[in-house]
């Protein structure tokens, strides 16, 4: 039979959305600064609490939630949010607690480190967790509640899902810089149709660079894919073709050195926004709103 629930512990709630989040009793231990015993302990207590099993353990493989876990980590997530937002309320110009969001892959290098350098000068006091997602993460992560928010692409995430529009997400086509067609001050999908493409291969971005061909009523020659920006970038600034992309670095020098040239797209316009997607029916916390500031802060001065 389970004890009192009057047993439960916000610190067991804690430590509990840890392991969840990240699998492991002993990362979780790591990263909240206590012994991987007292993790351990207050899982066991919990569980014997509850009367259930939340975890599946696996030996020197960490754990995994059960199907009680799955129910119970989402209502614990909104208990730990609302405890932080009571606190909040008593200190409203502060912030404090925790907060997790995610970030898509490729937008991370270029905006994260200064998105969360507003919002550590803006609040102090709250840690920010984050979490380098892909598309098809974002929808599943936000239903599950491990994130809050997330700054990505305005992809067709489907019903459930907000999104704050901040900025156009650019398009170009990049080729190396003794490509002919780096002479050029602008290029067609027609003419890059013929020549090899180097693509980036992440669900939902991959898409989104097909269609381009698709509406044009072209079928683009796919020489390689990679998941790596930095990678495509290289093989195209070696001369293995030319690619698309819509995130501009500071400069057009590869990892190894090389340059890259940038060039437009005639008649082809960006369908992509950057902003920040979030749970439908239900109000952003002053956490997740905060980073939702820093994002529109950052962003917008591009």
């Amino acid at each position: 039979m389970p004890k009192s629930r009057d047993a439960l512990t916000l610190t067991q709630l804690r430590y509990f959305a840890r392991v969840a989040e990240l699998g492991s009793m002993t990362a979780a231990a790591d990263e909240l600064f206590v012994a991987q015993s007292a993790v351990s302990t207050a899982m066991h207590q919990l569980e014997k609490t509850l009367g259930a099993t939340l975890f599946i353990r696996r030996r020197s493989r960490g754990v995994l939630l059960t199907e009680q876990g799955h129910a119970f980590h989402n209502a614990a997530l909104r208990v730990l949010d609302s405890v932080d937002e009571a606190v909040g309320a008593l200190s409203p110009g502060q912030l404090s607690g925790s907060l997790t969001a995610g970030c898509f892959t490729t937008l991370a290098p270029y905006w994260l480190p200064e998105v969360l350098e507003r919002l550590q000068t803006s609040s102090p006091g709250l840690t920010c967790t984050i979490r380098e997602v892909t598309g098809d993460q974002v929808v599943s992560l936000l239903q599950r509640r491990e994130i809050e928010v997330a700054l990505t692409y305005d992809f067709d995430y489907g019903r459930g899902i907000d999104f704050e529009r901040i900025i156009e997400a650019p398009i170009y086509a990049a080729v190396a810089a003794d490509d002919p067609l780096a002479r050029r001050t602008s290029v067609t999908l027609t003419e890059l149709a013929s020549r090899p493409l180097v693509l980036l291969d992440m669900d939902k971005s991959t898409n989104y660079f097909l269609s381009l061909f698709r509406d044009a009523h072209l079928r683009p020659l796919i020489h390689q894919r990679f998941e790596s920006m930095e990678v495509v970038r290289s093989m195209v600034a070696r001369g293995h073709g030319y690619t698309i992309l819509n995130q501009r670095p500071a400069h057009d020098l590869t990892n190894d050195g090389r340059h890259l040239v940038r060039l437009p797209i005639d008649g082809v316009r960006s369908r992509l926004q950057i902003g920040v997607a979030h749970r439908s029916g239900e109000p952003l916390s002053r956490k997740g709103q905060a980073f939702l500031d820093a994002c529109r802060d950052t962003l917008s001065q591009e």
